[in-house]
């Protein structure tokens, strides 16, 4: 008998010693304007519908959603869209200047005047809209005539890469990538990569916990240590790097796609030369020939974190866009 008390999050470390798939135990998803926690439970019904109206969006599958469930608080909720199918939104809580304020996204487009109206009697923001699918919300809200506007979201807006630049590195800026990455073979000739389906949870979670030392980032460690630990289960793909027997840096992503991959969690041991260099290099090289992009998602409009994905000299920007209110804007 499975426990009472025992939470989603617990089932991908648990379910194998209880004998079952946590896959078996289905949550139900109640009809908007009723909501409910996503849970992992909620994988198999979800993801199919996540996947198929991704338009490149990193944020919608489960590997990004549920590990950031608890931060977020998300919620799912279904309802009909407008061609009769069922359809999920998702609200969480995100932090607007210096208030927080719940948000929404709807990934298969604009849902109908009534429903929206009603939507933003409750959120500030719909968010997440895909490049694919402003030409959809731009219709809708012009038929609409609420008092509603879209703008580009380009704090969110997720970096793209050539695999073949990441690998490569020509060219001033990139070359010195090439150099640091050149100082971390030359400092460890034993260096070793494993993928993270065979590698340890504890390598990943030591790694984890260096990285997080003197850091306030209690939200962000809880959601990478339920990602490591539902890597499998989430379908996350990536690489432990080793030095000898002690683990330094890990990465995990999923295939967006056939031809793109995206990269939601890199971190490594501070205070080695050349580690974050390495291994992004070495897992473009690991990436099968298929894999034309990289995805390394948004910056969130942190100065360092933009200067450093910009430094990457990424193709394109795969621009998103936000609803609110016109008077908010």
């Amino acid at each position: 008998m499975i426990p009472l008390y025992v939470k989603s999050k617990e089932l991908c470390i648990l379910a194998p010693h209880w004998g079952f798939s946590y896959l078996g135990i289905m949550q139900t998803i109640p009809t908007y304007p009723a909501e409910t926690p996503l849970e992992l439970g909620h994988l198999d019904i979800v993801q199919p519908f996540l996947l198929d109206n991704r338009h490149g969006v990193s944020e919608f599958s489960m590997a990004s959603l549920y590990p950031f469930t608890k931060k977020r608080h998300y919620t799912i909720s279904t309802y009909t869209q407008r061609d009769g199918k069922p359809g999920y939104l998702f609200r969480g809580l995100q932090q607007y200047g210096e208030k927080e304020e719940i948000f929404a996204m709807l990934p298969a487009g604009f849902p109908d005047k009534d429903l929206l109206a009603d939507l933003f009697t409750c959120v500030s923001e719909i968010n997440a809209i895909s490049e694919d699918l402003k030409l959809n919300w731009e219709q809708g809200l012009s038929e609409s005539n609420l008092d509603l506007s879209m703008e580009e979201d380009r704090d969110n807006a997720d970096y793209i890469y050539l695999r073949k630049n990441l690998i490569e590195l020509n060219g001033k800026d990139l070359h010195k990538k090439l150099v640091h990455a050149h100082h971390f073979v030359e400092d460890h000739p034993d260096r070793i990569l494993i993928p993270s389906q065979i590698a340890k949870s504890s390598d990943m979670i030591a790694v984890l916990d260096k990285w997080a030392e003197g850091k306030d980032l209690v939200e962000d460690y809880k959601a990478t240590l339920l990602a490591i630990e539902c890597r499998n289960e989430l379908g996350l793909k990536g690489v432990v790097l080793y030095t000898g027997n002690d683990p330094v840096a890990f990465t995990l992503g999923e295939e967006d796609g056939y031809s793109r991959f995206i990269i939601h969690v890199e971190k490594a041991v501070g205070g080695l030369r050349g580690v974050y260099q390495y291994i992004n290099r070495a897992f473009a090289t690991e990436l099968p020939e298929k894999i034309i992009e990289i995805n390394r998602e948004q910056d969130l409009g942190i100065p360092g974190l933009r200067q450093a994905k910009k430094t990457y000299s990424p193709s394109r920007l795969l621009m998103k866009y936000k609803i609110r209110k016109t008077s908010t804007l």
